[in-house]
């Protein structure tokens, strides 16, 4: 997973999750790391945060992408501007 900051240091980060599981009413999503540093992360995401990623999962582009995903490799490389 690469994630972008636009923050006071704009950054990418490179993260594998390493972990979800559920605690009361969260899903809670472990992420570690690996550019620019090893660093750890946690996500805790709503019902409400699993619907809006569902519903944008579901898009017919985002679907195509997810079924073409599983039958063959996609680039490694992100979009130049992502």
């Amino acid at each position: 997973m690469r994630m972008k900051s636009t923050g006071i240091w704009p950054l990418e980060l490179v993260a594998n999750i390493t972990e979800v599981k559920r605690v009361d009413d969260w899903l809670i999503m472990r992420l570690r790391t690996t550019t620019p540093a090893g660093w750890d992360l946690t996500a805790a995401l709503t019902h409400e945060d699993l619907r809006t990623m569902l519903k944008l999962l579901l898009r017919p582009s985002n679907l195509i992408y997810l079924v073409l995903g599983f039958l063959r490799p996609l680039p490694n490389e992100p979009p130049r501007e992502y």
